[in-house]
């Protein structure tokens, strides 16, 4: 009997232990996203043309950048993409900021 205790105590500590290193993982994934995600965000912050701009920024853990939001023109367009691919860490750039029409019409 008391060896199947102790089996059975041996087994609740060592189970938990691969969940564990899955949640582990995962928030050193989500670590790493949120890292290039931010290093995207201030670069575009950096850059002059770019800084006022309603550009949202989302990363996986493989490097892969999704710009979104609206410019002026699309130049602004390119040179968001240009700014993303030359943070450290990113693998790819998937651009969808649109031109926003209505604002090209206010600046004039």
């Amino acid at each position: 009997m008391q060896l199947i205790n102790r089996i059975l105590l041996l087994l609740v500590l060592i189970l938990p232990v691969p969940v564990w290193a899955e949640d582990t993982e995962s928030l050193m994934n989500y670590a790493d996203d949120s890292a290039t995600t931010g290093k995207v965000k201030a670069a575009l912050a950096k850059d002059t043309t770019l800084s006022a701009l309603d550009i949202k920024v989302k990363s996986d853990d493989l490097g892969a950048v999704h710009l979104s939001g609206t410019a002026r023109s699309q130049a602004e367009v390119s040179q968001a993409g240009i700014v993303a691919k030359s943070v450290s860490g990113v693998v790819s750039v998937q651009n969808d900021i649109v031109v926003d029409v209505s604002d090209s019409v206010k600046t004039r």
